[in-house]
């Protein structure tokens, strides 16, 4: 390792990494030590400095040839986060008690009082089928599997429009029944997005942070999401297109480390891998993470997958503080009733949509207009 990193330094600008990254621990074997479990044993240390805060910045890369895959380092959830209980001198707030089993702050007894909360229990009043708008409402709403309780909703709220036209209804129906909440950024109130495997929630990090450099500095990018094969890769690709600096954090304490010793001055978007809701240890470790970055949690779904299953999800993770949602892939369904049911049955707010899979492209704000243009205009079908 020293003959590479003097290699490293002799070399200059003709030696060409693939990518760098940066890795803060409390001292400079621990730092090196992350960065072999990221990059591989034959990582290359750039540079190393220290920091005000008396931890040690290490900069490193992977060797300018392929090299094997290494093994990902493993995450600090599922029966992992038995691992994770005692963080050493870090010390989390009195909400996390990680010094506490987690098996008794989050006990059967907790997962059967939320069971109570789930889906079967919403009940809507039957439509008159009579009413010609009604009637149209229902037409356009029920394909998209948005549910009784949520298409019962929306009726009542579309009698409220001052035009009589399916569009101006639809609208009026999705402003009356949903609160649209986007993001605001801000170094000292950091984002962090939970979520299913899948439903987009890196990408969705990457374009936070790009919205947030448009009128701002930098931002700030974390994962936590190590033990999924590529995800590494994915949050290099990003901060390095995007500008913004991008860490690693294999538990709470390096979140926490990473913020004090970096200072972000940008907006800090926080990585989660997908997770269940009804793992005891899953949900232990992003209560912790959320602690250490002092973060808002906002939950990342799909638009359009198995409805009941999301309203479960959404109503889980409310119980740890998610208030918001983002609802991705708009353009790879037609029907996007799931998402929506899950954010009105959870009782969150609306924030962001995306409806492509391009960085550059960005999230769209929610909005109860780009609802009823979309889903008049992608109508999966008549009832009979």
């Amino acid at each position: 390792m020293a003959q590479q990193e003097t290699q490293a330094r002799s070399s200059g600008e003709q030696y060409r990494f693939k990518f760098m990254m940066k890795f803060i621990a409390s001292d400079l074997e621990a730092a090196k030590g992350k960065a072999r479990r990221a990059l591989g044993d034959k990582a290359i240390i750039i540079s190393v400095r220290e920091l005000p805060s008396g931890d040690v910045e290490v900069t490193a890369s992977d060797k300018p040839a392929p090299a094997a895959p290494q093994p990902a380092p493993k995450a600090k959830f599922a029966g992992a986060a038995h691992e994770a209980v005692d963080e050493g001198p870090f010390k989390m707030g009195a909400g996390a008690r990680l010094n506490e089993k987690i098996e008794s702050k989050f006990s059967a007894d907790a997962l059967s009082k939320l069971s109570s909360k789930l889906t079967g229990g919403n009940s809507a009043r039957k439509l008159d089928m009579s009413d010609v708008n009604v009637r149209s409402m229902a037409e356009i709403l029920a394909p998209h599997g948005v549910g009784d309780a949520l298409l019962s909703a929306l009726v009542d709220g579309a009698r409220k429009s001052q035009i009589d036209e399916d569009l101006y209804r639809l609208e009026t129906a999705f402003r009356e029944t949903f609160v649209f909440a986007p993001m605001h950024f801000s170094p000292a109130s950091p984002i962090m997005l939970v979520g299913p495997t899948g439903a987009g929630k890196t990408s969705s990090a990457a374009k936070l942070a790009a919205a947030s450099q448009e009128n701002g500095p930098p931002a700030t990018m974390i994962t936590a999401d190590v033990g999924r094969a590529g995800a590494i890769d994915q949050i290099r690709a990003y901060g390095d297109a995007l500008g913004a600096a991008y860490f690693i954090a294999e538990s709470p304490l390096d979140v926490a480390q990473i913020l004090r010793s970096n200072r972000p001055t940008g907006a800090v978007i926080f990585d989660t891998p997908g997770v269940s809701p009804f793992d005891s240890g899953d949900i232990a470790a992003l209560r912790s993470y959320r602690e250490a970055a002092d973060a808002e949690p906002v939950l990342v779904l799909s638009a359009s997958g198995d409805a009941d299953e999301y309203v479960d999800w959404a109503i889980a993770f409310k119980d740890i503080g998610v208030k918001r949602c983002i609802l991705t892939k708009f353009d790879a369904t037609k029907r996007v009733g799931a998402g929506l049911r899950a954010a009105f049955e959870g009782g969150l707010a609306l924030a962001h949509f995306s409806e492509t899979a391009f960085i550059s492209e960005g999230l769209l704000t929610a909005s109860p207009e780009f609802l009823a243009r979309r889903l008049i205009a992608t109508r999966p079908g008549k009832i009979g």
